[in-house]
């Protein structure tokens, strides 16, 4: 089969190889992929941005991708036979399972896999994945109240924007900071206000808004420090990338996208119904690998780069 490998780091390194197709172990389903987003933490992987990351004693060939839509074709020892021939939206969390899902035959835990609806094709639904898992989960990690206001950084982009759709799905108010000239699609997605990142002063910019500071903030563009100035005492800062140092009374930690079965289905379900926009900017075949890679850091909004599979 083949399937996206990095044999060392560098965009140029990487390959499509033939390799050995996997059998489901215990309690695992064997995936034929149909779809795979290229995500920023695969652009990391892939340049070598995280290799300090990697666990101890590991090595590669590495390869990369956190989220897959595809058609379960065997079950492995545990796993009710009647799940093969069924269209599932997968998710391997890669750091710890250093298991691929940009290859054309993945096995998963039956526990990372939920059903994937019909009426949104394989390339959208598959953007939902790792995006939407690490805006879900940084909510969740926020405990805000409906009502409160929450700023996400990044709001027009691939887990910004979902976090703001998110946001305004549970009643919160939301102050959106996106890159100049983004600001309409901060709104369109469910934002009460949209400011520019590129504000010489974010704090000041978010208090013109709400003047005591805002309840909480979620950084996914890795603003860190200056963005505690939009903070009220005594609130909230999640980020999905290096923490701050806490002021003010604010509580600083970090969060990150982890298989959640329900909130994946939730996901899935929200983005079938139009509920979350998945927007693609193109879909290229695994043939054509690198050269999407190649283009990935040139891209910005939230139009997602998708590997497809063809003959799957």
């Amino acid at each position: 089969m083949k399937a996206v490998q990095l044999a060392e780091f560098g965009v140029e390194h990487m390959q499509v190889a033939v390799v050995a197709e996997p059998s489901p172990g215990q309690g695992e389903v064997l995936i034929a992929t149909e779809a795979a987003t290229i995500n920023p933490a695969d652009f990391a992987l892939a340049t070598g941005a995280v290799a300090a990351r990697l666990p101890w004693g590991t090595a590669p060939p590495y390869t990369p991708g956190w989220d897959l839509v595809g058609r379960v074709v065997a079950a492995g020892e545990g796993v009710a036979p009647s799940v093969v021939g069924s269209r599932v939206l997968g998710f391997s969390l890669w750091f710890e399972s250093l298991r691929g899902t940009q290859a054309a035959l993945v096995a998963l835990p039956i526990g990372n896999v939920v059903p994937a609806p019909d009426g949104l094709p394989s390339a959208q639904l598959t953007t939902v994945g790792l995006n939407g898992l690490t805006a879900w989960r940084g909510l969740a990690d926020l405990k805000l109240a409906k009502g409160e206001t929450v700023v996400v950084t990044g709001a027009a982009g691939s887990v910004g924007g979902f976090a703001v759709e998110l946001a305004a799905a549970r009643g919160f108010t939301i102050i959106g900071v996106v890159r100049e000239g983004q600001q309409q699609d901060a709104l369109g997605l469910g934002a009460t206000a949209a400011v520019s990142a590129a504000a010489v002063d974010l704090g000041a910019a978010v208090r013109e808004i709400v003047p005591r500071g805002a309840d909480a903030l979620l950084d996914t563009a890795s603003i860190a420090g200056p963005a505690l100035a939009a903070i009220r005492d005594g609130g909230k800062y999640v980020t999905v990338t290096g923490l701050p140092a806490a002021e003010r009374g604010i509580d600083v930690f970090r969060s990150g996208g982890r298989m959640d079965a329900p909130a994946l289905h939730a996901l899935a379900n929200m983005a079938t119904s139009g509920r979350l926009h998945t927007p693609v900017a193109h879909t290229c075949s695994i043939d054509n690998a690198r050269a999407a890679y190649a283009v990935f850091g040139e891209r910005t909004g939230r139009g997602r780069l998708v590997l497809s599979f063809p003959g799957t």
